[in-house]
């Protein structure tokens, strides 16, 4: 899905509705980039999700330990997440039958000690060793697999996952400290740095055994920073963020015709958010009801001054 309309399409679009009104008249292309910046973080933004804006990434957890910081340069809001069982691999012997794991791991938890399991390696420096396959045993510090191949290495960045993937329930306020240890089944956004590069997410119950947290967000959007900059958007949903932009450009010269363009906007984006609970949709909804009554009282009290005056 390609992205290449830019601002200055948007303007030249626009432009022609306004009269020609010079929508970059202001310093720094003002009020030009801070209505469009507006309009593609309301695109962006919770509660709408969208699969070309999804990313992910994943953090490792330590037995007690309730927070994580995690270096998300483009992350937006946390979308889903999951916990699986995991086992960080440093060494493994494998004779072309089966494989043993130097790896400290919980997977003897799982139902029948672990045999049978789903496990999936990767990050092994020999490809044949990173399979999708079951268990065959595990202790706490090792676990074996059938495997044809025959090596003797030492292991970098290879891991195991085994057992169900479970959800994590996401609480979009913040997550009180927790001393039990369990299994965690809560995950927020705790809390993020100035830049908003590093974040913390927070677990509850405080994790009791190693697990791996795999998180699928939303990124942030991209200001703009030149006219030629593109919108970061498919071209097929052009109509939408013209729509918000063409919006908060009416309002600004305060025509008539921005309230029309406003429920285009809001109609256009919705009609694209099938997957939207009513709560959510509701939410935005009555958000954007509040401007269009704001909007409208204004309009309304400077057509009656007009009249007034004799406009």
């Amino acid at each position: 899905m390609a992205a290449t309309k830019t601002l200055q399409n948007s303007i030249d679009w626009v432009r022609p509705f306004l009269n020609w009104a010079n929508l970059t008249i202001g310093t720094n292309n003002e009020p030009a980039f801070t209505s469009a910046n507006q309009a593609l973080q309301t695109i962006v933004g919770p509660p709408f999700v969208w699969p070309w804006n999804r990313s992910q990434a994943t953090f490792y957890t330590t037995v007690g330990i309730q927070d994580y910081n995690v270096a998300l340069g483009n992350f937006g809001f946390l979308e889903t997440a999951t916990i699986e069982l995991v086992g960080q691999i440093t060494h493994v012997v494998a004779n072309g039958t089966t494989a043993i794991f130097t790896a400290v791991n919980n997977f003897g938890t799982l139902p029948n000690g672990g045999v049978g399991q789903p496990i999936v390696i990767t990050g092994c420096t020999t490809v044949g060793l990173n399979v999708q396959t079951t268990l065959v045993s595990a202790t706490p510090t090792s676990f074996t697999i059938n495997s044809t191949v025959s090596v003797t290495e030492n292991e970098s960045g290879a891991v195991a996952v085994a057992g169900p993937a479970m959800a994590l329930e996401l609480k979009w306020g913040a997550l009180t400290e927790d001393r039990a240890l369990d299994r965690p089944t809560f995950i927020s956004t705790q809390e993020s740095d100035e830049s908003g590069t590093t974040f913390t997410f927070r677990l509850m119950p405080v994790p009791d055994q190693l697990y791996r947290v795999n998180l699928i967000y939303q990124e942030a959007p991209t200001s703009f920073a030149h006219l030629s900059d593109t919108w970061g958007i498919p071209d097929q949903l052009q109509y939408i963020y013209n729509y918000f932009f063409a919006f908060f450009m009416f309002d600004y010269f305060e025509n008539p015709k921005a309230e029309r363009y406003r429920q285009l906007a809001v109609a256009a984006l919705l009609a694209r958010q099938s997957g939207l609970s009513e709560t959510d949709r509701n939410l935005f909804l009555g958000n954007w009801l509040e401007v269009m009554k704001e909007e409208a009282t204004s309009m309304q009290k400077t057509q009656q001054g007009n009249q007034a005056r004799g406009l």
